[in-house]
């Protein structure tokens, strides 16, 4: 009974022990890397979340989740006849690895729903990790394509590298008889800078796909470069529209088909038309340049149809600064960004901080209010038709329930197709 196969060809159990594994054998790369840094610098392959988090004592007393390196957080299910789980979601942005959505939660304790078929599995914000195509053996899966999963922090940041030699030979750190990567992603572009290319892989590896996560706009154009490592002209290529592709609603930009070959440097950027996310500051008639600066906004002009000359900065709102989640909702306190003056309407004067209510009424029914919790305001007084407690049950719910802590803002997704309502 310990082999999966026991259990039968389609049981929970070989269905999920099949899915983990791939995965695992998806990330060998970063993994095998992680060991290149044990032996060369005493870097721990796994580790706890404090050795990461030192300065969060609720991290301190963790020890039933764990990290591999300091970017892909786990967290398994321990014990029998249980779907929820209690978590603690560390104060970093984090993906989760299967859905590629960012989560709301941070630097928070978290009833984790994992069933069955499910564990843990989340990618902190501000990783690069190499994959390769996943075989039923390392001799086989050292074999297929390589890839990337860049994953973005709050600055829009992310770094990592890659490690990789034959795989079986002794002392090819000492020899120098191995590929080293240096990856980075600054000021919208990828950088994939070969530190030490003295071996050649003879199954002619190359990069084919990078997933970035957390790419809130779709790209114009993308383009990769080619960088010399011994002088010469970089030579750069436009990737035709068919080699990327973007989702919006899980914020999710994909390129297929790049075939970048391991020990060769490289540099990817993306144009965005940013004018398309202008948020109208001035939706009154006669706007102009020094009234819309009067609101703290921001003035341009624009030839594309429809985009507000006079629109508001991308810091500008509230940011959260507290965060209980619970299985029957969310509350949020937030703070206006001070560095801009008053929205210049007197009788709707800014409100510095507010609270924030989100309930789970039912499968289909959520609601949220957003008000000054320090001063009374007149409400209509007519009961809403609402139940009288809300429902717990995440796994009967048709929805979910997104929020982006900076700026503020709150996103409801239906589970079925993934549109944001």
């Amino acid at each position: 009974p310990q082999d999966p196969a026991f259990y039968g060809t389609d049981s929970v159990l070989l269905r999920s022990s099949k899915h983990y594994l791939t995965i695992r054998y998806t990330l060998l790369p970063y993994l095998y890397t992680l060991f290149y840094k044990a032996h060369t610098t005493g870097e721990t392959v796994v580790r706890p979340l404090v050795h990461e988090f030192y300065s969060d004592s609720n991290t301190w007393e963790v020890d039933r989740q764990f990290l591999w390196g300091k970017h892909l957080l786990i967290t398994p299910v321990l014990d029998p006849g249980t779907d929820i789980i209690k978590a603690y979601i560390p104060d970093a942005v984090w993906y989760d690895y299967e859905t590629m959505e960012r989560i709301s939660d941070r630097k928070n304790h978290v009833d984790m729903h994992l069933p069955a078929d499910k564990l843990g599995l989340h990618i902190r914000g501000g990783a690069i990790l190499p994959t390769q195509k996943p075989e039923v053996t390392t001799t086989y899966s050292r074999r297929n394509p390589m890839g990337l999963i860049v994953a973005l922090d709050d600055n829009n940041q992310a770094a990592g590298e890659l490690f990789w030699d034959d795989g079986d030979s002794r002392d090819t750190v000492e020899n120098g008889n191995y590929v080293h990567y240096q990856f980075s992603f600054v000021n919208g572009s990828l950088m994939l800078q070969v530190t030490t290319a003295d071996y050649k892989d003879p199954n002619n590896l190359k990069f084919e796909n990078i997933t970035f996560l957390g790419v809130p706009l779709h790209p114009t154009s993308v383009s990769v470069t080619h960088i010399p490592t011994e002088g010469g002209l970089a030579k750069t290529t436009v990737l035709p529209n068919s080699s990327f592709d973007h989702d919006a609603a899980k914020q999710v930009l994909f390129l297929y088909s790049l075939s970048l070959t391991l020990g060769k440097s490289y540099a990817i950027h993306w144009e965005i038309n940013e004018e398309l996310e202008r948020f109208d500051c001035y939706p009154e008639e006669n706007a102009d340049e020094t009234k819309c600066k009067e609101r703290g906004c921001l003035w341009k002009q624009s030839t594309t149809e429809g985009v507000p000359w006079c629109y508001y900065p991308s810091d500008y709102g509230y940011t959260v600064t507290t965060s209980n989640e619970t299985s029957s909702g969310i509350t949020l306190d937030i703070t206006r960004n001070m560095k801009y003056r008053s929205s210049g309407r007197p009788d709707s004067p800014d409100v510095d901080n507010l609270r924030v209510q989100i309930w789970y009424h039912t499968s289909n029914m959520l609601q949220f209010k957003i008000w000054d919790p320090t001063n009374e305001r007149f409400e209509v007084p007519v009961p809403l038709s609402v139940p009288s407690t809300p429902d717990t049950d995440e796994s009967k719910r048709l929805y979910r329930v997104l929020v982006s802590k900076k700026p503020f803002g709150i996103q409801v997704i239906r589970n079925s197709t993934g549109t944001k309502m």
